[in-house]
């Protein structure tokens, strides 16, 4: 049990991981991201919430195309969390400033012009409707207009990815989370 209901408490609202694709003006990119939050009471016109970290390309993608599509990511079978894991660490460990990270997976535009990611469990296609900036982060509320499911398994969660992570890849793991949690402390004055 852990010693800090604090923690113990935020821990538990983490979402599976997901990845968040976008497309502006010739331009796509893709991140992985912790925080996804179905946002309405009315199932015919459905909502999502996400968070996206203004360090990011992708945030600054979806604040000028106002789209993006949200993809779960398989934790079974084997095959399919062996794929999962190289999209986290293409995503999700590398920033699209330094280059093009969607080079090299297999994805087809949506019909907000998202790249579908194949290699995805489900995804649903999103238009911003608002935004809150929370200084590190811009919590994006968008509408999702469309969606599917590419295969059937496990969803792929921040403890399933901890296990799974090869150990060569997580001094690159800890070396992007850093960078992003000592940005965020700086956007929010805490440095």
């Amino acid at each position: 049990m852990s010693t800090d209901p604090i923690a113990e408490t935020l821990a538990a609202l983490w979402s599976p991981l997901l990845a968040i694709t976008t497309h502006h003006q010739g331009r796509s990119n893709g991140m992985v991201a912790g925080t996804g939050v179905f946002a309405s009471l009315v199932p015919e016109a459905p909502r999502v919430i996400v968070e996206i970290t203004k360090t990011s390309l992708t945030h600054d993608l979806v604040l000028a195309s106002r789209v993006f599509a949200l993809h779960t990511l398989p934790a079974t079978p084997d095959d399919a969390l062996r794929t999962a894991l190289s999209l986290v660490r293409t995503l999700g460990m590398r920033s699209g400033h330094d280059g093009d990270k969607m080079a090299g997976i297999a994805a087809k535009p949506g019909m907000t012009g998202s790249p579908i990611l194949a290699e995805t469990l489900t995804y649903v296609e999103a238009r911003v409707v608002g935004t809150l900036d929370a200084q590190e982060l811009t919590i994006f509320l968008a509408d999702v207009v469309g969606g599917g499911r590419h295969r059937s398994g496990e969803l792929l969660t921040l403890p399933a990815l901890r296990e799974h992570l090869p150990k060569e890849w997580l001094a690159e793991w800890a070396a992007s989370r850093e960078r992003q949690v000592n940005e965020a402390r700086r956007r929010r004055g805490l440095r």
